[in-house]
């Protein structure tokens, strides 16, 4: 027989580390993570210069009932989406988009005035007075003189367009005149 089996004895050392095993294989990719936050806007690139066009006129004109007033300078002009001819009535709008018209001038009577004398100005599009452009003074005296203006913004759906400020009225001169033509956008 056997005899009762003694007590365990103490704990020995810790034998050496054994080497390293080989590589295992890669496991399968994971799913894809979520979509991160959108980023901040940077900051815009250069700047597009405005297209325009700034035509005066100096000396006096005499004004006919029903026409164009000429303009005989031109001032600035930037881009091609505005034209005009030095002494010439016409504006040509070359490219479509949203513009504003600007315009300012002095007129009064010229002799041979009949009194009270009504004379107005008006901007015309294609032959079609633009709406909110008239302005009008009506003079007493041959040393009477007034200043008028107006700003309008126009939309040109097709090109070319032609634009004309046009008075009314007898025996009137116009001069100084100016007309700034400032193409604001794109049509939507």
């Amino acid at each position: 027989m056997r005899g009762a089996t003694g007590p365990t004895g103490p704990k020995g050392s810790t034998g050496p580390t054994g080497a390293t095993g080989p590589r295992g294989t890669t496991g399968a990719t994971g799913p894809t993570g979520p979509k991160g936050a959108t980023g901040a806007t940077g900051a815009a690139g250069g700047t597009s210069s405005p297209e325009l066009l700034s035509a005066y006129s100096t000396p006096p004109q005499t004004g006919t009932a029903g026409g164009a007033l000429v303009f005989d300078r031109n001032a600035v002009v930037n881009g091609t989406a505005v034209s005009h001819a030095q002494n010439s009535a016409s504006i040509v709008i070359q490219q479509t988009g949203f513009y504003q018209v600007s315009f300012h001038g002095t007129i009064g009577p010229t002799s041979g005035a009949d009194f009270p004398m009504t004379v107005s100005m008006y901007l015309e599009q294609q032959g079609t007075e633009v709406p909110g452009t008239a302005v009008q003074h009506t003079f007493h005296t041959t040393a009477d003189t007034s200043n008028v203006a107006f700003t309008q913004i126009i939309q040109a759906a097709t090109v070319p367009t032609t634009i004309e400020v046009i008075g009314q009225g007898k025996n009137y001169f116009y001069g100084p005149v100016s007309l700034v033509v400032n193409r604001l956008g794109n049509l939507n």
